[in-house]
């Protein structure tokens, strides 16, 4: 923040008994309550602070507010110094609903007033693996027609940027965020055991250089009910991002246990996704050459696992929830045997099942089950989505199951022992990861109405499907698309997919470097947090260039590579680059770039097996290592384009520089505490102080 940081000084000139951050607190700041009738026809309320309908009364550290909006509502906002976190403000509301035919959906607030801000500060934010949004970027309002800069929008009534993202999805990942300045930041926090649905909301206003977070919590409060709401926590520290990390983290273990992967999970480099049959019935990898050509194509890049997707009768994103074997692909027992092939040659296999869909045509399942399993919203009808991947295919509708209903995770449960009984390691549940909570307004489902469903419902299902799956093959994984630290405890393995989850442009990931642009990826953020994560990362490629893989080897994520089209197959198994009329019918066609960068198919597949089998040698530290990102590393480099981070293993200790640049690099690096024990390259024999080619790795190895 503006040179010093103001909101360390104030932290220290006040007592322990004191109010820290007194002067932020403000009793008319903007707060939004939203209720909804429950009889009749349903209507929203939405209530502001800034109504001036209600004035707050202060007993203690608490503003009360009562008779909100005339009705026998009752809010209480307390504000007092965190007995778990020395130093950090605490906000609590508390809502009193004593108003018959009302339901309390969400309150928003309170706002603090804003932060102290400066052109050198940004936000931090666990978008997808992690965001930095450099305030610099947004230091104007808009010019007149013109849009503001992704991902904000600008109020021009208020003058103010505004960025909205909803927890838990791919959206928002962890439940906090940091203003960070040069020499210390603020952190946000939402230490909610529950990890209940809260909108995030970043707010920055340039004329006055005020910056601020606050959340919007959603709930189902009736009639007669209390909600005690989740705890904001406001907190100055000195130093990096890497502090406000250490503090969530700590909060988080004790309330959310990890799961334990088998050991084949946590030492895969990542997985082959390969769709056998597509929407439009055309076979791209019949069940006979599972074992064979897949298999073989996955050795070939050093790929530890198949994944395989459109593996039933329907094809890919059709006839859900059925995914009986497809006579079509070869039958049951080709099926069988293929999965079989596969484990003979070392590999393990992951079948694809669709989490929430339910195909509204081509079953005998949508009249007599799926409709009546679907999420209801407010106006009555079924919750669905639309997919349409071919030009010759019509598109399919999908009605969205409702995650608190028990036919649905029954169903789950059944296509896991399915799964298992074919033969397989692993089952994904698609998409469980990736959406936000809503509500729910069908009766019939075992669900107050409304009930917020794709919350922790989803995240149970999952959990009950590996405890139960655990009793039957103990190395059977349940993975997911998408990324949410909450899903923690029931995902072996996530399918990295979404904003900062998936491999963005090269150029502009080097953003970061050059401090650039109005978003830099920052993925470091959620793999610091939380070094067990094992994800992929989403590359919708059959090819992956350099600057993919040393992307993925850098920060410790899993390998993804996907054969989907039948122009992608000839690239795999001839080295055919494939251009734009190869894919004429499909509607989202791969990025062919990334083909024409990967350069020859033949080096390409050398380096790309160099990098896989690379990270699983040095596995300790790369699989296994306390991922620590740049923290304490000191670097020094001839470009601004090397990054440097550090993986512990015990004493040991292995410093992963990157040059992502175009342009050959001398480099030194060091960490206090340790000594240089040697150097290695996936790709070439290297010595301590050679330089570092362009688009090029050193693993930098110490040890006390």
């Amino acid at each position: 923040m503006r040179n010093k940081l103001i909101l360390i000084a104030l932290l220290a000139a006040v007592g322990c008994q004191q109010l820290p951050l007194a002067e932020y607190i403000d009793p008319q700041a903007e707060w939004t309550l939203i209720l909804e009738s429950t009889t009749g026809k349903r209507e929203r309320l939405t209530l502001h602070n800034s109504d001036g309908t209600v004035q707050p009364v202060k007993k203690g550290n608490a503003y009360f507010y009562e008779g909100v909006g005339g009705k026998k509502i009752d809010l209480s906002i307390a504000y007092a110094a965190s007995p778990s976190l020395k130093g950090a403000l605490e906000i609590t509301p508390k809502l009193v609903n004593n108003e018959e035919g009302w339901v309390i959906l969400a309150f928003e607030g309170p706002v603090l007033k804003g932060i102290p801000a400066s052109g050198e500060d940004a936000f931090i934010l666990p978008v997808g693996t992690g965001w930095r949004l450099p305030l610099k970027a947004i230091s104007a309002a808009p010019a007149k027609g013109e849009k503001p800069l992704k991902p904000w929008s600008w109020d021009k009534k208020e003058q103010v940027y505004t960025m909205m993202r909803p927890y838990p999805s791919r959206n928002f990942t962890m439940q906090w965020g940091v203003l960070q300045g040069k020499d210390g930041g603020v952190y946000f926090a939402s230490h909610d055991p529950e990890f209940r649905w809260k909108d995030v909301f970043a707010t920055y206003k340039p004329s006055t250089g005020e910056a601020a977070l606050h959340f919007k919590n959603h709930v189902t409060c009736f009639a007669g009910e209390t909600a005690e709401l989740p705890s904001t926590l406001v907190y100055p520290y000195k130093g990096t991002w890497h502090t406000a990390a250490d503090v969530y983290r700590a909060w988080f273990l004790p309330n959310r246990k990890i799961l334990e992967k088998p050991e084949w999970a946590q030492h895969n480099t990542g997985w082959l996704l390969a769709i056998l049959k597509q929407q439009n019935d055309e076979v791209i990898v019949p069940y006979s050459e599972i074992g064979t050509f897949l298999t073989d194509a996955a050795e070939a890049r050093g790929i530890d696992v198949l994944g395989l997707f459109g593996r039933g009768i329907g094809g890919h994103d059709r006839f859900y929830p059925d995914y009986s074997s497809d006579p079509k692909l070869g039958g049951h027992e080709a099926f069988k045997k293929g999965i079989a092939q596969a484990h003979e040659k070392g590999k393990r296999v992951v079948l694809y099942t669709n989490g929430q869909l339910l195909d509204q045509e081509g079953t005998q399942f949508w009249p007599d089950t799926g409709k009546f399993i679907t999420v209801v919203n407010e106006k009555g009808e079924l919750e669905y989505q639309k997919w349409h991947k071919y030009a010759d295919a019509p598109a399919r509708i999908h009605g969205m199951a409702c995650q608190r209903s028990q036919v649905w995770r029954d169903i789950m449960l059944r296509l896991a022992k399915d799964a298992n009984a074919l033969g397989a390691d692993g089952l994904l549940y698609d998409q469980l990861g990736t959406r936000g909570p809503m509500y729910c307004y069908c009766p019939d489902h075992g669900h107050t109405v409304p009930a917020i469903v794709y919350e922790n419902d989803r995240n149970d299902n999952m959990a009950y499907v590996q405890a139960e799956m655990a009793k039957i093959n103990p190395d059977f994984i349940v993975m997911t698309e998408g990324l949410v630290d909450a899903e923690m405890n029931a995902v072996g393995m996530f399918h990295g997919c979404g904003e900062a989850a998936g491999i963005h442009p090269e150029a502009a990931f080097l953003e970061r470097f050059t401090d650039e642009g109005s978003i830099q990826y920052y993925p470091e953020i959620f793999r610091y947090t939380f070094p067990e994560l094992v994800t992929t990362v989403r590359h919708p490629n059959p090819a992956q260039t350099r600057y993919s893989l040393n992307y993925g080897l850098a920060f410790g994520f899993r390998n993804e590579m996907e054969l989907r089209y039948a122009a992608d197959r000839r690239y795999v198994e001839n080295g055919v680059i494939p251009v734009k009329e190869d894919y004429g019918n499909v509607l989202s066609a791969p990025n062919l770039q990334y083909l024409v960068n990967a350069g020859d198919p033949a080096a390409a597949r050398t380096y790309y097996k160099q990098v896989l089998s690379f990270q699983k040698e040095h596995a300790d530290l790369l699989m296994d290592g306390r991922f620590l990102a740049g923290k304490d590393v000191e670097l020094k480099a001839s470009s601004p384009c090397v990054l440097a981070h550090a993986y512990q293993a015990g004493d040991r200790l292995g410093v992963l520089v990157w040059n992502a640049s175009a342009e050959a690099v001398s480099y030194t690096v060091s960490v206090p505490g340790y000594k240089q024990a040697g150097v290695c390259a996936p790709d070439c024999d290297v010595a301590p102080g050679d330089n570092l080619a362009p688009r090029s790795i050193h693993l930098v190895l110490f040890e006390k």
